[in-house]
């Protein structure tokens, strides 16, 4: 297949991903379109992923051999979509404004150059298309169809699309990515009383005030400053009226982290936190919801990665770990991994009305992820 038929092939797919986006968990169209692909496509086999959304396939070489994943997420994001494209989405409120119509198109892409080398294949390509990546822990709910047992994969790599690099450049690197990525809620119970006579209640607004300055000083004074970590209060809510102080307050955020130590020892310091405020008579609920762990590169993918990248004529930077969250460190958690971000352009940072991918470099990370999977079939 020629680049200019690639490229065409893929478009197609592309745009149509592109106008009918669907949240998490609810990517029912768009899974039966995947599906349907997938059967049409030549040594490519569907098999049962065990969920309602998402899609699963092989390539089963002529002759046995190790087992490679690569994964696409298929899920968009709540967002009005403001790109103003030929092909905007036809879903009202709802937009793929952070590359999934690309990772998915992609990964359509190397069905096909892989369906096609099916007798030069030695081993196993498994195709996973999945659910909930911006929400709802779908990389979990992958984790727990036991699927990385049942066929015995070995490697796994994907690649996310980066706004702020060029068409034909790639960001790798070994170690850490992305960071974990973890959700909190505090819940200060006080007492409501008029606004003019504090004294007869017990206001949990400045209690909720100092847990905010409180938190801040987790990681500038009880992690160390070689260790990276964010503590973030995204939201505060009390108060119903401007003349009563009210019951309670609340606090709601995200924490991230890279390393695994840090982690457990912030949720115990922010538990620390609550039960300082107890102390002075509140009731204070903490709420720890886990969510994905970091990102972390295989070394020895990472390179294999860097290597296809160069041989296919991509600028190769470097990537340098970010907050961002990524449930592909879930399959991480299981085998080695490589994960690795491809140059799309575009003017708008992801998760923007108006962001946009460059449909030009499909053609390029379709036949990069092929190397990269042929590679990694081969190599020891």
């Amino acid at each position: 297949m020629t680049t200019e038929e690639l490229q065409t092939y893929l478009l197609e797919h592309f745009h149509w991903l592109h106008r009918h986006p669907e949240l998490a968990l609810k990517e029912y169209e768009t899974t039966d379109y995947v599906k349907n692909v997938l059967k049409q496509t030549e040594g490519v086999e569907l098999l049962d992923l065990g969920l309602e959304t998402g899609a699963l396939a092989k390539i089963e070489g002529k002759e046995p051999g190790p087992v490679v994943a690569v994964r696409a997420d298929i899920d968009a994001l709540p967002i009005m979509e403001e790109s103003g494209l030929p092909y905007c989405s036809e879903n009202e409120g709802c937009m793929h404004a952070c590359g999934h119509d690309f990772h998915t198109a992609a990964l359509l892409g190397v069905a096909k150059l892989l369906g096609e080398q099916k007798e030069q294949i030695k081993g196993t390509v498994i195709l996973l298309f999945q659910p909930a990546e911006e929400a709802e822990h779908g990389g979990e709910k992958v984790v727990d169809t036991g699927i990385f047992e049942k066929y015995k994969i070995e490697k796994v790599f994907g690649l996310h699309t980066r706004p702020n690099l060029p068409v034909g450049t790639i960001a790798i690197a070994p170690g850490p990515f992305a960071a974990a990525v973890d959700r909190f809620l505090y819940t200060v119970k006080g007492m409501g009383c008029h606004g003019s006579a504090p004294q007869t209640g017990l206001d949990p607004i400045p209690a909720a005030a100092r847990l905010v300055g409180s938190l801040q000083e987790i990681v500038s004074r009880r992690i160390s400053p070689l260790e990276t970590a964010v503590i973030s209060v995204t939201r505060f809510t009390s108060g119903t009226s401007w003349n009563i102080i009210p019951g309670e307050a609340e606090l709601e955020g995200t924490v991230r982290t890279f390393n695994p130590e840090v982690r457990a020892q912030i949720v115990k310091l922010m538990q620390a936190q609550a039960e300082g405020l107890e102390k002075e008579g509140y009731q204070v609920e903490f709420k720890w919801l886990p969510g994905c762990p970091a990102t972390n590169n295989d070394e020895q993918l990472s390179e294999l990665v860097r290597k296809e990248a160069v041989e296919e004529k991509f600028h190769v930077t470097l990537q340098h770990p970010e907050m961002g969250g990524e449930d592909f460190s879930c399959y991480q958690e299981l085998v080695p991994g490589a994960f690795f971000h491809v140059g799309t352009g575009g003017d708008y940072p992801a998760h923007n009305s108006k962001f946009t991918v460059d449909p030009a470099a499909l053609a390029g990370a379709s036949r990069l992820m092929s190397e990269i999977v042929k590679k990694a079939l081969t190599a020891s």
